[in-house]
């Protein structure tokens, strides 16, 4: 497994998190996502086929901002 770190902006509460999670959590070969809202951090933990840019996709589509 490898792990993927990017921040985001628009992360700013629980719900947030919950909607980053679901998103994420959908992309193939991504087998756990963390959300740190204070720090505006999603960790993923995947196969290694997913890229850094598919999450930062995945994350503007569901309306966050990559930074």
């Amino acid at each position: 497994m490898q792990t993927t770190t990017v921040t985001a902006q628009g992360i700013v509460c629980g719900g947030c998190a919950k909607a980053v999670k679901a998103a994420v959590s959908a992309v193939p070969g991504v087998a756990g996502v963390e959300v740190e809202v204070a720090e505006k951090r999603v960790t993923v933990t995947h196969d290694g086929r997913v890229t850094k840019a598919a999450i930062e996709d995945t994350l503007k589509r569901a309306g966050f901002q990559p930074a």
